[in-house]
């Protein structure tokens, strides 16, 4: 009874409790070792020789257990030459297994130590064995798995395999690669990695042109690379182009001549830069990513100059829509500009590269600022401490090589939208160094000071095209490296030239009123970037001086943004507070305004006058009628100016009153309605379409620019926009009503939205231009609906 008790099992000995953890049992000593190495010395003394199925055995098990001791053993007695071909068939499978593992690696040392010796001619006791160590590296190849990860390792375990061989077998072993490399897909794909791999075995360390000779190994090897650059499967094509640029590494490491590299890499008649082309166009992402690789290693072969086709090639993968090949188009293409400057690699590098600073992925955009910044811009600060020698003649010369050109180059209309914000995006960084700014300076300086030395006109004289575009740019963010002394001397300099020069030619050459203007623009711009470092009294005097400049209104349109925008900020500077700033401000701005007012109106009377009175005045003739055309047409072109200036103004100060201009506008705009007008009103019967289409055109541009500071003008207005844009014969007019549209329609969407239908036939445009210009803004607007809608809509799933 007492076993039932529980007070008598407590009694007996302390409770254990349930959580407690017992102690694990300890483990038998394993006897597979010490069984092994009886199994070894058993191998050696018995006769399996006679029992060839049990040889077999033997032999299959040691090599699952990874018991190279017992296969040492096997192959050491006295019958291992029927052993050797069950220990090869045993090791292959672990050899060719297609993860990394103690085993694998043990197996292949196996092969490497024990097996490969048996082969050599002065060890090899049968011709047999010989040649079963020959096929060794061949069977692995053969039976190399497909997967990418197990194929390498395959790669390594053959060439430590082949490594140990003698020459004899490693040239044979060469030529079943060869020989491979044209058979099926899954063979050349093989045949494409291990002849890259045996390249290193193949080539001695250091060779001359010896080693690439004509039926040398080596250049065999090379030359299956490049052939398979062509292949018909995808995958090999990419996988050769990948495998030929690091053959080039590992012959560029052992001295090969480029001249004799440029030879290796052709394939007949083809050259290495029509392969690259061809493949950079490859309708496979892999092989298109995979050439561009190879361009980035081999543009030393290509030569120069660069095949356009190629460059061109590379300029379109810039845009290509995967982003790993847009990456890898970057580092190509920038490769060439850095080391083969010419102009046709630096227009396709500036055509392709900046444009990518408004790609989608944000590392695309860093490096793009990067490659700028290092090829471009640090390129031109190169100048910065370059001295006028005495006897220096061409300005080419002075600057290092491709200076000019460069900044020729990135003032392209096509790319400086871009540049511009590369350039922002890198003042805002802190990455424009100052020396920028005064190696622009130094370039324009020099320019001038041989112009001078060569005892030619000064009005004749420009500076390099882009320098002054370069400088207003980055003149922002290093205003205090930009010298106010230079400026001053350029500003009286460009202004006075192109007072006196205005309306001429140039006594040599042709004119330069052009460029003139277009270095005044950036000259103003620069100007107004430094203003807050000037001294107070020369910036009242410059300020003076544009005011005065722009009441003339006869100006090049191009130069009164610039003249508008740096006249405002030199007041800020002028004045003392932010109140006085903008009091002074609007006091021009209104009176630029009224003398506007005045010219436009003076302008429609006297065209009003000579319309009622042309039937009943006697025709004029001779010098007089000549210097009536001379008069209107000097009128208009004030008019023009003045309405242009306006539409400027009020931009930058919206809060101007323009009630004066607006009918007089309106009076513009209407006159070519076919409704009958009255003849009374001044301009009434005057359609100043057919009479002064350029002041017809910049009247709706400006009535345009009031509208979109003005809402309650805007409900009035944009119904008579839509109508014009229906019915206009000037290209001109419709291409900038449709450019009004797009910003009425950010400003005031309801608005315009329901004339939407409307603005979309301008598609079918008889103009090209017209055409293209409709299609962008329509694009740009759906850019910004879907980013507005992303941004203000709550539901997740929404597109």
């Amino acid at each position: 009874t007492d076993t039932h008790n529980p007070s008598a099992a407590s009694d007996s000995g302390p409770r254990k409790r349930k959580n407690q953890r017992q102690q694990a049992a300890p483990r038998s000593p394993s006897f597979l070792p010490q069984a092994l190495s009886l199994l070894a010395d058993a191998a050696g003394r018995l006769p399996l020789g006679e029992h060839p199925d049990a040889l077999r055995s033997l032999i299959d098990t040691a090599a699952e257990l990874a018991a190279f001791n017992v296969l040492a053993a096997v192959l050491g007695s006295r019958y291992h030459a029927e052993a050797v071909q069950d220990v090869i068939r045993a090791l292959v499978p672990l050899v060719l297994s297609g993860a990394k593992s103690a085993a694998r690696s043990s197996a292949v040392e196996f092969l490497v130590r024990k097996i490969v010796p048996l082969g050599a001619d002065e060890e090899g006791e049968e011709e047999g064995i010989r040649k079963l160590v020959g096929y060794l590296p061949r069977l692995l190849a053969a039976k190399a798995p497909e997967k990418s990860e197990a194929r390498g390792l395959a790669v390594e375990a053959i060439v430590e395999v082949v490594q140990a061989m003698e020459p004899l077998q490693r040239e044979g072993f060469a030529a079943y690669l060869v020989a491979m490399s044209r058979g099926k897909a899954k063979g050349r794909l093989f045949a494409v990695d291990m002849v890259l791999a045996m390249l290193p075995v193949l080539l001695p360390l250091e060779i001359d042109d010896s080693g690439l000779q004509d039926g040398s190994w080596g250049l065999k090897c090379v030359q299956v690379l490049v052939e398979r650059c062509s292949d018909s499967a995808g995958a090999v094509r990419a996988r050769a182009l990948t495998n030929a640029a690091h053959a080039l590494d590992v012959l560029s490491e052992r001295g090969v001549e480029v001249d004799r590299l440029q030879e290796v890499m052709k394939i007949g008649d083809m050259g290495l830069g029509e392969l690259l082309r061809r493949r950079c166009i490859d309708d496979k992402a892999a092989v298109r990513k995979a050439a561009l690789v190879l361009i980035t290693k081999a543009i030393g072969l290509v030569g120069r100059p660069v095949d356009e086709s190629l460059l061109a090639a590379m300029g379109a993968a810039c845009s290509d829509p995967l982003v790993t090949i847009r990456k890898a188009a970057l580092a190509a293409i920038s490769e060439v500009f850095r080391k083969f400057p010419d102009e046709s690699v630096t227009k396709e590098w500036l055509q392709a590269v900046p444009s990518l600073m408004i790609d989608s992925e944000t590392s695309i955009q860093e490096e793009c600022e990067n490659l700028f910044l290092e090829l471009v811009l640090n390129r031109v600060c190169q100048a910065a401490n370059l001295k006028l020698d005495d006897d220096s003649v061409n300005l080419e010369e002075l600057f290092p090589d491709g200076t000019l050109d460069l900044l020729k180059s990135i003032c392209d209309g096509e790319v400086v939208p871009c540049i511009k914000r590369i350039c922002a995006s890198l003042g805002k960084k802190k990455k424009l160094r100052p020396l920028l700014a005064s190696s622009l300076q130094n370039i324009i300086t020099i320019s001038e000071t041989l112009w001078l030395r060569s005892s030619k006109p000064i009005e004749n004289w420009t500076a390099p095209a882009g320098a002054w575009w370069l400088l207003s740019e980055v003149s922002s963010f290093a205003p205090k490296s930009v010298n106010w002394k230079f400026l001053s001397h350029h500003w009286k300099l460009l202004d006075n030239v192109g007072q006196e020069g205005k309306g001429k030619a140039s006594s040599e050459g042709e004119p330069n009123s052009a460029l003139w203007a277009v270095d005044r623009v950036s000259l103003l711009q620069t100007i107004s970037n430094v203003s807050m470092e000037l001294p107070v009294e020369p910036a009242a005097e410059l300020a003076h001086s544009l005011l005065t400049r722009i009441e003339n209104f006869d100006m090049n349109l191009s130069e009164v943004d610039a003249h508008v925008k740096s006249l405002k900020t030199l007041c800020k500077r002028k004045a003392k507070t932010a109140k006085e700033a903008e009091a002074l401000i609007m006091k021009w701005v209104q009176q630029l305004i009224n003398k506007a007012v005045d010219s436009l109106e003076t302008y429609i009377k006297g065209t009003s006058q000579d319309s009622r009175g042309c039937s009943y005045n006697t025709p004029l003739t001779g010098k007089f009628k000549g210097r009536k055309e001379a008069s209107t047409s000097k009128e208009m072109s004030e008019a023009v100016i003045a309405v242009f200036t306006v539409g400027s103004v009020i931009l930058a100060c919206p809060d101007a009153s323009v009630q004066g201009i607006i009918p007089l506008l309106h009076t513009v705009i209407t006159s070519g309605n076919p409704e009958p007008r009255p003849t009374m009103l001044a301009g009434g019967a005057v359609s100043f379409n057919e009479v002064a289409p350029s002041l017809y055109i910049q009247s709706w541009d400006t009535m345009a620019k009031i509208c979109l500071v003005d809402d309650k003008l805007a409900k009035r207005y944009i119904p008579l926009f839509v109508q014009e844009l229906e019915r206009s014969d000037l290209a001109t007019l419709r291409n900038n009503i449709m450019i009004a549209m797009a910003d009425f329609y950010v400003r005031y969407t309801a608005l315009v939205d329901c004339y939407m239908s409307k603005i979309t036939k301008v598609l079918r445009d008889p103009c090209e231009v017209v055409r293209r210009q409709t299609f962008v803004l329509l694009a740009k607007l759906l850019q910004v609906l879907y980013h507005s809608f992303s941004v203000t809509s709550k539901c997740p799933g929404g597109n």
